[in-house]
């Protein structure tokens, strides 16, 4: 399968990206040491049908917040923040504050919809 973009209102998942307009991994490195090559092997696990992953980002940003991994054979998402979860994110003053804590939260909800109603993929633990 080919990388799919989710929307889930506030938050979005996109491919993980790093180009010359967007560039993932700096932020990708406060999860994973090995960020560069990480990226360039997800392409493949989608492909493949191994593994989905995203990028989790706040609507009016392309910044990485959040890193999802979607394990297709063990059927487990894995959502992992990418900085201190109580960190407030900037915003338009009119929307409610939002934090890299829903980010997580709510980008394991879009991608868990995803799963279940486009794959029909029963996940073996939606806690993580």
């Amino acid at each position: 399968m080919e990388p799919m973009d989710l929307n889930g209102g506030r938050f979005y998942a996109r491919k993980l990206t790093s180009d010359n307009r967007i560039d993932d991994v700096p932020a990708l490195s406060l999860i994973r040491p090995d960020a560069s090559e990480f990226i360039a092997g997800a392409a493949d696990a989608w492909h493949e049908d191994r593994e989905y992953t995203w990028a989790i980002c706040e609507q009016t940003s392309v910044e990485l917040l959040a890193l999802a991994r979607l394990d297709l054979k063990k059927r487990t998402l894995d959502v992992l923040p990418a900085g201190d979860l109580d960190t407030q994110l900037p915003n338009d003053p009119v929307l409610a504050p939002k934090t890299i804590g829903d980010a997580v939260l709510e980008g394991r909800d879009t991608i868990i919809r995803w799963a279940e109603g486009f794959l029909g993929l029963n996940l073996a633990d939606k806690s993580h």
